[in-house]
């Protein structure tokens, strides 16, 4: 009796995301707080922050584009990372990798709980190592998704995963804004720094790199790895030896997957560290009410990932659609469908409007991540680290995202309108690119390295997961079993 391991492997993946990616909602709160030109009396949901005037207190003469600047340097570092780390994620075990990412940032943010009042320069580099460190994260992830999912299931083991990550933005707004308002401006620090300690630790005690090295694998989980895995190797030196690079560089799906996820990391540094702001200077709310309107969009996105995930899956399975068309229309109805709602965000007058909007907005997002996320998995599992490192790297948009935002940004609607009509164009563009270039068909050049070194090129076939006539194994069966319903 007891959960399957591939299970475990996506419920700590989740809670990994949920803390890791909360840390950039948090920091964003706090700044909303401590930075004296953000301390408005406006509206308000709730009563005025009790911890105003007391010890527990922090205000910060800074202007609002040094927080800005933050941002940038979190950003520039985690760019940086981004194809360093789908390489190491080959060469060596991308669930290590993965676990010391949420180490190092944890406990990072406990030190800037002690530091931040001192020096803005302590800020700006805290920020920037957390940004190198975290840039990891999702080329290791990848390595992990390739590792752990089976073929009929990577959609949906795609979006249970990465739904932390678009969910830690809910949880860290209430958290973060009930906390700095009525406990102590850095409560949201500590809490955050702490349990990304204490789940770094949980994961590398029970994650391993492969179903193979998990010594308690069952034996029919073992019998759906053995006809459904993607028979990928295990990190080493001779798998890093093999990438082929100039195929990957010269791919027109790599670069249409890329183009996504330039204008989805400009999205979504928007969405995360500039929406906040917005709701501040537009309507005037006040840091606890941001973080609970801010609270619900996420949620959506977060039903509409897994939902995506297991519908995507199914059409597939049963051969209503290709891989291709699936992973197209995921990203042309969320993606296509958000970047609508964030150009007409710009015009709207009612907090209360907005806030509706962001909130359908997002949950169509969801639609499209679940579609995008998986792709550098459907293309090369063997290499998908490196391709989500290099697609991941188009982060450098989340960059120019919060360039633009400092650039434009005045405390008045007509400076946002003109960021998010910018946001909204850059995004629309992208999902018309790839509606053209896209692909869910795992490439020539991508076929696995133990084919590679074992089978003549002339003996090996063309492998695609567009679509095959034999049916994936119903594994929904598994007696005696104690097992998540939507693992079939």
């Amino acid at each position: 009796m007891g959960c399957p391991k591939r299970a475990i492997v996506v419920l700590l993946s989740f809670l990994g995301f949920l803390v890791l990616f909360g840390f950039r909602t948090v920091f964003t709160m706090v700044m909303v707080y401590v930075i004296k030109d953000n301390d408005n009396d406006g509206v308000t949901l709730f009563k005025e922050c009790t911890i105003n005037g007391t010890d527990y207190d922090l205000q910060l003469d800074w202007s609002v584009s040094t927080s800005q600047y933050f941002n940038t340097a979190y950003f520039v570092g985690y760019v940086i990372t981004q194809l360093p780390g789908g390489f190491l994620a080959v060469r060596f075990s991308a669930t290590k990798i993965f676990g010391g990412s949420i180490f190092i940032s944890g406990s990072c943010f406990v030190i800037l709980a002690f530091t931040m009042k001192y020096s803005r320069i302590i800020v700006f580099v805290i920020r920037f190592i957390q940004g190198f460190v975290e840039g990891v994260c999702q080329p290791a992830m990848s390595s992990i998704v390739s590792a752990w999912a089976p073929k009929s299931e990577r959609a949906r083991i795609v979006g249970l995963s990465y739904s932390g990550l678009y969910l830690s933005t809910s949880l860290a707004s209430v958290v973060t804004g009930a906390a700095t308002c009525y406990v102590s401006w850095h409560a949201g620090l500590f809490i955050y720094g702490i349990l990304g300690i204490i789940l770094s630790l949980v994961w590398f005690a029970v994650v391993y790199d492969s179903p193979g090295k998990n010594p308690h694998l069952s034996e029919k989980e073992q019998t759906i790895f053995e006809r459904e895995g993607s028979k990928i190797k295990i990190a080493s030196a001779d798998v890093a030896k093999n990438i082929p690079w100039k195929s990957i560089l010269t791919s027109l799906p790599v670069w249409a997957l890329l183009l996504a996820n330039v204008t989805r990391s400009w999205v979504f540094a928007t969405m995360v560290m500039e929406i906040p702001q917005y709701l501040a200077d537009v309507f005037g709310l006040n840091v606890a009410t941001i973080g609970f309107l801010t609270s619900f969009p996420p949620v959506l996105m977060a039903v509409f990932i897994i939902f995506g995930g297991v519908l995507m899956d199914e059409l597939i399975k049963k051969e209503k659609i290709s891989t291709t068309v699936g992973r197209k229309l995921s990203i042309c109805i969320g993606f296509g469908s958000e970047a609508a709602i964030i150009i007409v965000l710009g015009f709207v007058k009612s907090y209360t409007v907005a806030s509706i909007l962001l909130v359908i907005g997002e949950g169509f997002a969801g639609f499209g991540i679940a579609g995008y996320k998986v792709n550098p998995v459907d293309l090369a599992p063997q290499y998908a680290s490196v391709l989500a490192g290099l697609v991941t790297s188009g982060v450098f948009g989340a960059i120019v995202s919060t360039a633009i935002a400092g650039a434009l940004r005045q405390k008045n609607a007509e400076s946002w309108q003109k960021i998010l009509v910018i946001t909204g164009s850059v995004h629309l563009f992208a999902v018309i690119i790839y509606a053209i270039f896209g692909s869910g068909k795992q490439q020539e050049w991508a076929q696995p390295a133990y084919e590679k070194l074992v089978t003549p090129k002339s003996e090996r076939k063309q492998t695609t997961y567009e679509s095959t006539n034999e049916p994936f194994p119903d594994t929904s069966s598994q007696n005696g079993r104690v097992g998540l319903h939507i693992f079939k």
